[in-house]
């Protein structure tokens, strides 16, 4: 009987090790919620860092994949701008895991979904943060993250997205949101580093987004794309997809390829 015990608490350990996070390696996941973002940080310290959430509740069963059933805090929860396919999943998200911080950017839309966002932030007791360009989010010595840009004044929510540059050692990633061509021109204005090893291509993909003179200044080695299968705005465009060709950059794409995901030791 005791080695009947002794053998189930062995394999449950093993179990359990097999599904704890290497707290020693940066883990970026490009979670595969259809025709929306969402992008999973995993810190080496341990810090759970979700950017957008989304056009529904799929959200939920993306993260339950990554992250073990235990672990149910997000350290930072941030909305790049407030279009449904990026945030519908965290009204949901909000009753299933302890967030601790809630950065946006200063926008405040007259609508009913921001209303319902507020609400739920309310019930919640979490205030926001306004995040502005420049700001930097430093985790440890190896890695840190930047707000390229946060603007809030434009008519079209995505012009107003966040954009995010997150550095681990040598590895920067530029993750874009739904910023279009002008956003981009503002950035390439701005003097900031933008040089990285990856992209997350802005607005899945669509031909009013990714310039060839803003890849070329990014220079990315894998553009990522996330965008759903047979979506209704033909995402990605095909011109998109030639300039991406062009600067030479490997394409991957979440709704050929599910989610998408990084390792870094």
């Amino acid at each position: 009987m005791y080695k009947i015990i002794i053998l189930a608490l062995i394999i449950l350990s093993g179990l359990l090790f097999s599904l704890w996070p290497d707290k020693h390696n940066l883990s970026v996941y490009f979670l595969d919620v259809g025709q929306g973002d969402a992008i999973l940080i995993c810190s080496p310290e341990g810090q759970n860092i979700l950017i957008d959430g989304g056009p529904d509740n799929k959200l939920l069963a993306e993260v339950g994949k990554v992250l073990p059933w235990w672990s149910k805090e997000i350290d930072y929860l941030v909305i790049t701008h407030y279009h449904a396919d990026h945030m519908m999943g965290f009204i949901e998200l909000l009753n299933k895991y302890k967030v601790k911080h809630v950065l946006v950017g200063a926008q405040q839309p007259d609508n009913f979904l921001y209303n319902i966002w507020t609400d739920k932030l309310a019930e919640q007791n979490i205030k926001p943060t306004i995040v502005k360009a420049g700001e930097r989010f430093v985790v440890s010595d190896e890695l840190n993250w930047q707000i390229i840009l946060a603007d809030s004044t434009h008519e079209d929510y995505n012009d107003n997205s966040v954009v995010i540059r997150l550095s681990y050692k040598e590895q920067d990633f530029m993750l874009m949101g739904d910023l279009g061509i002008e956003g981009e021109e503002k950035i390439l204005a701005s003097g900031l580093d933008i040089d990285s090893e990856y992209l997350k291509v802005g607005h899945h993909g669509s031909r009013y987004a990714s310039s060839v003179e803003f890849l070329q200044a990014v220079s990315p080695e894998i553009c990522i794309i996330q965008s759903g299968l047979d979506n209704k705005y033909g995402h990605p465009d095909q011109e998109a997809i030639d300039r991406l060709e062009h600067i030479a950059c490997q394409i991957m794409n979440t709704q050929e390829l599910g989610l998408i995901s990084f390792e870094f030791d």
